[in-house]
């Protein structure tokens, strides 16, 4: 099974699913380090299961999922193996049970949705930055969200809403005056 590379986030919430699974990913399985660029081409061929960590949808499963329909299927996690993984505490309680879209692999997921987690993924910037290059840098990602939700689908479920919450870091004041500024 491949957990990702050492050091990597793959292997970081591998190894926190695992456990909370029951699985002791030391001892009850034969971890490999492949990631998404070789996992999806050795599925089936020494590899039987990897953990992958990305944007939807993600080139090397896309591909793999053009070959076949049956190529590959998603193993779920739901809220109750999130919350397991929120009682190792630490930096697990920034995780959260989430659903895939059924648009992100049709052929796969043959439109259902898929239970499981999700992890933010934050711009960060030092905070004596300008305030006002934040204020505008933040308004041309939540601007360029469409655009770049053509080619990074995650990118089109940014919502002005939620992006203020950064837990645990603070939200810096550059963007704080930019989200205050569209609030409804």
């Amino acid at each position: 099974m491949a957990i990702g590379l050492p050091n990597s986030g793959v292997r970081l919430i591998a190894n926190g699913v695992l456990k909370a699974a029951g699985i002791d990913p030391e001892k009850d399985i034969k971890p490999s380090s492949d990631g998404i660029d070789t996992g999806p081409r050795r599925l089936g061929h020494g590899l039987d299961a990897f953990f992958w960590s990305g944007g939807l949808p993600t080139d090397g499963l896309s591909r793999l999922a053009k070959k076949s329909a049956s190529a590959f299927r998603f193993v779920p996690i739901d809220a109750g193996l999130v919350a397991k993984l929120h009682d190792q505490g630490g930096a697990t309680r920034y995780y959260r049970a989430t659903k895939m879209p059924e648009s992100a692999y049709p052929t796969i997921q043959r439109g259902d949705p898929v239970p499981t987690l999700a992890v933010s993924n934050l711009l960060v910037t030092r905070s004596d930055m300008n305030p006002r290059l934040t204020e505008w840098l933040t308004r041309t990602v939540i601007d360029s969200r469409d655009g770049i939700g053509a080619t990074v689908h995650s990118a089109q479920l940014v919502d002005v809403r939620t992006a203020i919450y950064t837990d645990p870091l603070q939200l810096h004041r550059g963007a704080q005056r930019y989200y205050q500024s569209v609030k409804p």
